[in-house]
Formats: structure tokens, sequence, C-alpha cells
């Protein structure tokens, strides 16, 4: 990996070629443009960040390609540009590649002038876009990411999914367990629609009384109740525009499921007290951890508003189908909380991965965010998390260790009790590495230590071939 600029990065390289990795780094940098080079796409996945304006990517590459690398930053980060970096015969694929998202492409050899007037069209359109995501007017919880992590096989055909549903009008119904994530994906197919720029105003049908539940979401008349001292516009008005989120969409009251029927079909509602009918222009999004199929058998919810509602569904899976995504989750939740409590950004020991590994997480995403922030507060000092710091009970070696593939472990049936010390660190590395995906600077970011300590580690452990060994005097310590 090349060193960075000593200015924040804002455009990052993945190229396996050093030669022209180097290139290309030295113009940016000599023009004033801060970036940071990267032999590897999954690398310079490991360090996107929202303030990342512009990606170059070889378009062909070890592990994961430019493509994948494409998909994943559009999918993540819609406001940075992707410049994909060609051969002279794969002008084809650079074209598919700018049906796919990318901004443009470059073919080796290119000149330094037209390098540098593409990357700032690039940052250009990049700025513009951020500028406006500012500007957006949201109702709702804004609080939450709409970005959906994970390298997974789950969570990547979760955002293919959802970048395929997302262009569309139709209605969503997601699916999954509770803590799944069901609210940041209803945020990211809204900001990937066309309807990005109106509002994404969501109703919690658990969470409001049943007796106001009608008059948050159509809005009421002057007078129209005790109380009514005034007009008042409901969600789905407020949506007019954008995305209206009907979260937990099994709680809504039998007796207000025929008027969400009504306005389903044709966009119209009348608010409470009131023999107007209005309009509305909005997309409807729903969630539920219910059974709705199983409610309308019971009786509890209509089968004809099920059935409008079924429309495109997207299951989201719960957190113990996908543990390899753990380490990136636990490291987004552990900055999120740095970042809320101006405090610095803490680090899981390895026993901490393992029992964070370890456990079958029932309450899924957001159970793992709670706890997390718990460690995190709680945690003594020294920057780092430990097994300690979580609650009783949490990954205790008689659990079954969910293996990242989703088998169960060995170090979690033996315990650490009896074993060397060098076989419990080359165990926490394998399991490490393996929970990320054998990227280096995320696997030293999760232990805790240098990314050359890393490779030391994978040589005395014999992790990786004797051929490599001269590589690791270019890792700065």
């Amino acid at each position: 990996m090349s060193k960075a600029s000593s200015k924040c990065p804002q455009i990052l390289v993945a190229d396996d070629t050093e030669s022209v990795r180097e290139t290309v780094l030295v113009a940016l940098n000599k023009a004033g443009l801060p970036a940071k080079g990267f032999d590897s796409g999954l690398e310079l996945i490991a360090e996107m960040t929202e303030e990342v304006q512009v990606c170059l990517l070889d378009l062909r590459m070890p592990g994961r390609g430019g493509f994948e690398c494409l998909e994943i930053i559009k999918q993540r980060f819609p406001h940075t540009e992707v410049i994909m970096v060609t051969g002279v015969n794969e002008v084809r694929e650079a074209v598919r590649a700018l049906k796919a998202g990318a901004f443009d492409y470059l073919t080796k050899p290119f000149s330094f002038e037209n390098l540098l007037r593409t990357v700032t069209k690039a940052r250009q359109l990049s700025l513009t876009a951020h500028e406006n995501a500012a500007l957006r007017h949201t109702v709702g919880d804004a609080g939450h990411s709409a970005d959906l992590t994970g390298f997974s096989e789950a969570m990547i055909d979760v955002r293919a999914k959802i970048g395929r549903i997302a262009p569309s009008e139709e209605v969503v119904l997601i699916t999954g367990e509770s803590g799944t994530g069901k609210t940041r994906a209803a945020r990211a197919i809204h900001q990937s629609s066309r309807r990005a720029d109106g509002p994404f105003v969501s109703v919690s049908c658990p969470s409001l009384p049943r007796e106001l539940l009608e008059s948050e979401m159509f809005g009421h008349e002057k007078g129209a109740f005790s109380g009514a001292h005034q007009r008042r516009l409901g969600r789905v008005e407020l949506a007019h525009g954008g995305t209206l989120f009907l979260d937990e969409i099994g709680e809504l009251p039998l007796e207000l499921q025929p008027k969400l029927l009504t306005f389903l079909q044709d966009r119209t509602f009348f608010r409470i007290g009131g023999e107007k009918p209005h309009q509305a222009d909005v997309r409807i999004i729903a969630a539920t951890n219910r059974d709705l199929k199983q409610l309308c058998r019971e009786g509890r919810f209509r089968a004809d508003l099920y059935y409008r509602l079924f429309v495109v569904p997207l299951e989201l899976p719960p957190l113990r189908q996908h543990p390899e995504d753990i380490p990136e989750l636990a490291a987004q939740f552990l900055g999120h909380f740095a970042q809320r409590n101006a405090a610095p950004v803490r680090q899981l020991t390895p026993d901490a991965l393992t029992a964070l590994l370890r456990h079958a997480w029932p309450g899924n995403i957001r159970e793992l965010e709670n706890v997390l922030s718990r460690a995190a507060l709680m945690a003594g000092p020294g920057g780092l998390i430990t097994a300690a710091d979580f609650p009783a009970g949490l990954g205790q070696p008689e659990a079954t260790l969910v293996s990242v593939e989703g088998s169960p472990g060995s170090m979690a049936a033996a315990g650490l009790a009896g074993r060397t010390l060098f076989e419990i660190e080359r165990e926490a590395l394998v399991q490490t590495l393996t929970a990320c995906r054998q990227n280096r600077a995320q696997t030293a970011r999760m232990l805790g230590v240098s990314e050359k300590t890393v490779y030391n580690m994978m040589h005395r452990h014999q992790l990786v071939p004797v051929a490599s060994v001269p590589e690791i005097a270019k890792v700065p310590a």
C-alpha cells in the first residue's frame, strides 16, 4: 500500500501495477489533489468514507475486480464518482462500466492532462452531489445511515436487489427479524430512487396510540375532535413527492386498514373531520417482522391489503446468517460512537472479536450496536475493548461459536485454558483474517495493531508464502 498524503485523501486509487499506481499518485498530489493508493480493490473499499470524492479503479485486479468494487461503492457511497482504468482492448468493458454508474474511463497509457481533467470533472460532480444531499428535506429519524454494511454474499445480494428495486414506483414490502436493518434498507431504496430529493417520512405503527394513529397518518381538520384547535397535515401529505415508510405494518389496527387500502388503490384520502378528498404523490415502502399471511389466516390482517403490499418483496437476513460482516459492522459502530461522543475510536482485542463471532445475536444488528456502545462507554483506559467489557454470558466458551463459514468453531469448543499463547495468537489471527476477507488493513484495525505487525504475525505462523517476504520492508512501521 502506498503512503497517504499528509492531507485527508479525497481520491483513492486501486491498481495492482505499482508503477501505474505510483505515477497516478504523484501526478494527483503534485496537482494539489490529496490521494492514496492501494494494490487491491478490497483494501480500497475498506478505507472508503463519505468524504472520498473520486475513486480510480483498475478494471482487472486480483480478488475483487473493478466491476465488483464499482457496484459496492455506488451502493454504499452514491455521491462518490468512480473512474475506471482500462487497457486498450477493454473498451467494451469500459462502456459497460459507464452503464453501471462509472463517471468515465481512462485507457492506458493516458496523459497527465487527461487524467487531471477527468478527475477534476468527477470531483466537481461529487461536490455538487454532496451539497444537494445536505439540502434534502427529510422527515423522521435521520440519525441512521442508509448504508447496509457487509461484504458477505447475503448483503451483496441485498444491495443488488435494492439497486434493481429503487428506480421503480412499485410498493415494496421489507421483511426480516427485528434489528436486521429494515429502516436502513427503506432509506437506501429512497436515496437511490428518483424521489431522493423528496422527503422520507416514517410512520411507526406500533409506537403511536391507536386513537392518534389515523390522525398521524392522514391528518385532521380544525375542530374534528376535542383538542383539534387547528388543521394538521398527516404523514401522508408530508411525504408528498417522496417516500412514505410504514414500519411494522403488521401492527396496524384492523379498523385503519381499509383506509390505508383505499389510499394504496388511488392515492386519495380524507383528513379526520374533512369531507374533501385529497391526493398525495408518494411511494410506499412497508416493513414487518411478522408473518402477514398467518395474520391474514387469523383475521388480524386484511388479505386484500396484504396483496396490495406484497408487490416487490425484500427479505433481510438475520445477523447469524452473515457473521463474516461482524468485524466491519463493529468498526462502523465504534466509529459512530466515537464521533457522537467526541472520543477516541476504541479497538477490539482478539478475545472480544471472538466473543462477538461466537454470539448468536437474537437481536441482530441492533443488539450488536447496543452491546458495542455500552462496551465503548464502560471499557477502561487504553483504548481497547475486551470480552470482559461485554454483558455477562455473551460469548462464553460453553456457547457455540458461529464462525464465518457458519459452522461451530474449534476455539470455542476447546476454550482457551491449556493452550499456548502462540496457538491463541494464531487462532485469533486466522479468525480475524477470515472475517475480514484477508484484508490486512482491516485485520490490523480489528486487532488493534499496526499493519506491519499483522504481516509479521502472518509470517510467524506461516500464513503467507515466503516469496512475499521482501514486501514487508515496504510497509511503514
